[in-house]
């Protein structure tokens, strides 16, 4: 009778775990934009979206505004407590904005951001300390750095004190079917700024999480593919608001013959002219993706 009762235990178990694992979120929820639907949400300049896949929860940027960050955590009924980690795309205070708020209610968490000289609490880079030590002819004391002595080591205090940051120089799975991938800007005006975008390999190709894609959402798409030629989906950030329609209408047209994008979520500082070219060329696979939205991925 009690072998009986295992064996029924047992099949309940084994019928119950996969069922388990379905109910496992397999999406994008953005905390923080500039449009959407009318909702109570606080709109504001910069990105932030909270990912789940794979039983991780992951916050993507921080947007803009520290208040207006927090508000939307609490009415979207985010937990931060519960994050795996934290991926922050760049420097600029449009993905950081809320980062403190992040720590307080996780001050622990695990944040991962591009090593950047400078920023993040890491000190200026070699060539610059090293032309501290330049002895100029005829200087007077007073205007020598540090009374010709300079330390050893160079510190820069991050804004967020104590906070453990893991930075990343180069792309790199940080978990199964989880990328970081580190790309770098040659354009006028973030020249070697360095950014990171997180791929999720899902059933049907790689699903791309942007902030800002300033070295360029190809130069990007091209570093992720690197993982799997097959490209699901892109959210967030393409960064074209600033470009020709003609510029516009090349990347939008190369999504679709060249990269074979199925779908596309495009957010923050893709531009509104864009928007409506992604509407024109992907049609019901252009999920709208203002704030509040939630864009379901494959599993």
């Amino acid at each position: 009778m009690k072998l009986l009762r295992l064996m029924i235990f047992l099949a309940g178990l084994s019928c119950l775990l996969p069922a388990q694992a379905e109910e496992r979120p397999a999406r994008v929820t953005v905390i923080f934009d500039a449009f959407g639907k009318p909702s109570d949400l606080e709109r504001g300049w910069g990105y932030s979206a909270l990912v789940e896949y794979g039983g991780k929860r992951i916050l993507f940027d921080a947007g803009g505004q520290y208040q207006a960050f927090a508000d939307n955590v609490r009415k979207l009924k985010i937990d931060l407590k519960t994050l795996d980690f934290v991926v922050i795309s760049h420097r600029h205070g449009d993905h950081t904005g809320g980062l403190a708020y992040v720590l307080e209610q996780n001050p622990h968490v695990k944040i991962y951001a591009p090593l950047e000289t400078g920023s993040f609490g890491t000190p200026p880079s070699p060539p610059a300390a090293k032309a501290l030590l330049r002895n100029a002819a005829g200087i007077t004391p007073d205007l020598r750095y540090f009374n010709g002595q300079p330390p050893a080591n160079l510190t820069i205090d991050s804004p967020w004190p104590g906070t453990k940051f893991t930075l990343i120089d180069k792309s790199v799975e940080i978990a199964p079917g989880l990328f970081l991938v580190k790309t770098v800007s040659d354009s006028k005006g973030t020249l070697e700024l360095n950014e990171l975008s997180l791929a999720i390999r899902t059933p049907q190709g790689l699903a791309v999480i942007v902030g800002c894609s300033h070295p360029g959402i190809e130069r990007i798409l091209e570093a992720a593919s690197q993982y799997d030629r097959q490209l699901y989906t892109v959210v967030g950030g393409l960064h074209l608001v600033d470009k020709s329609d003609q510029q516009v209408s090349e990347v939008v047209s190369n999504f679709k013959t060249r990269w074979h994008i199925e779908r596309i979520a495009a957010g923050h500082c893709t531009g509104e002219f864009a928007q409506v070219e992604l509407e024109r060329v992907y049609g019901d696979h252009h999920d709208h993706s203002g704030i509040g939205e939630v864009i379901a991925l494959p599993r």
